[in-house]
């Protein structure tokens, strides 16, 4: 765990800072903004890109704020490093992924005069807001690009853990891949980690060694673009625009910007109208967007233009009826649409997809 600095407040500037009230205005110190990080800063995905948000945070709102910022977070640890931020000052803590969310749940309840903001969590609390991005689109156009370039009909897939963000985006990929092949399949390997380069990378030359030529990922290094590089297949990138360690093998990414939604929540802390909000922006709403197209004919580069765009604007929804589970069930009719709530707490997969929940 590497613990991060920058213009920390300390001393008497800290007690001050931490004697305002939740939601006032902070009229003389700078706001003290904490991060906490799954991964290490140079994971080059997920942690990478939080990081850089942390810092166009900073050049947006200049000396109105400070951060303090803790990488490579194990979940067990949590408790300790949030507490201790706000000991050492900080008024808004921002934890970086899902598997922070039950731990800031904890702990925004043993902190009430802190606000908590939680990366891909699910509800939120007087103290603590959740923001994500609809990922799922970029999935989608994934799965249709997949399907495009493949010989084998197989797409192997590098997969963190079994929780609703990672089940769904496999479900997704396959419904866009479905969309241009309906033979297409999927295999799933579970690295049981959000960032170990190595463990990804036996993931995929697995993958690759069972017949796949495209490469999916669902953890936060290149491991797996630079095995599909090495292998001669095709792969995207995760979280950042992974294009230079795969020249040969990347199609697109799907790249998080989060600067302005980290400078937009410190600034309403300084305001004093921060309010506990539900934040999910799609591809039309800056908080992500597709790297350039790479490795593709012009006539493939035309239609997943055409496909972002539409996701963009809403006139495509992945999440169109019918839906039927393994179980054979529907579990939403041609006509509707899965609400919110009902993706984020996906917990099965399609109907067609051989890939089971490890035990």
């Amino acid at each position: 765990m590497k613990l991060t600095r920058r213009n920390v407040v300390t001393g008497a500037g800290a007690l001050a800072a931490g004697s305002l009230l939740p939601g006032r205005a902070f009229a003389q110190e700078p706001l003290n903004v904490g991060f906490i990080l799954i991964g290490p800063v140079g994971d080059f995905g997920w942690s990478t890109m939080h990081d850089r948000g942390r810092r166009r945070m900073e050049e947006v709102l200049g000396d109105r704020v400070v951060s303090t910022q803790v990488e490579a977070v194990a979940p067990p640890d949590f408790d300790r490093v949030a507490t201790q931020l706000a000991r050492t000052g900080s008024r808004l803590i921002f934890t970086t992924s899902f598997s922070y969310f039950q731990p800031t749940l904890r702990v925004a309840e043993q902190l009430p005069d802190v606000m908590f903001e939680n990366a891909t969590g699910t509800s939120t609390r007087d103290n603590l807001a959740i923001y994500n991005a609809r990922f799922y689109e970029g999935r989608y156009l994934q799965g249709v690009i997949a399907a495009r370039k493949s010989r084998s009909k197989l797409i192997g897939y590098v997969a963190a853990f079994p929780v609703p963000e990672v089940i769904h985006a496999i479900n997704t990929v396959m419904r866009g891949a479905w969309s241009v092949d309906p033979e297409m399949r999927i295999r799933v390997i579970w690295a049981n980690a959000w960032f170990n380069p190595g463990v990804e990378a036996d993931a995929a030359r697995a993958l690759a060694d069972q017949g796949c030529d495209v490469i999916c990922q669902h953890t936060d290094s290149p491991a797996p673009l630079q095995l599909a590089e090495e292998r001669g297949i095709f792969g995207f990138g995760q979280a950042s625009d992974m294009t230079q360690f795969a020249p040969n093998a990347h199609l697109t990414s799907s790249v998080n910007e989060w600067g302005d939604y980290y400078a937009e929540r410190a600034q309403m802390m300084i305001d004093g109208t921060w309010e506990p909000t539900d934040t999910w922006g799609g591809l039309g709403s800056g908080m992500f967007r597709l790297a350039p197209f790479t490795n593709m004919t012009p006539e493939e580069v035309s239609e997943a233009e055409a496909i972002r765009d539409a996701l963009a604007d809403g006139s495509l929804h992945p999440f169109e009826g019918p839906i039927v589970n393994q179980a054979g069930e529907t579990v939403i009719p041609a006509g509707e649409r899965l609400s919110d709530d009902q993706i984020r707490s996906m917990n099965y997969f399609y109907e067609g997809i051989d890939v089971q929940m490890p035990g």
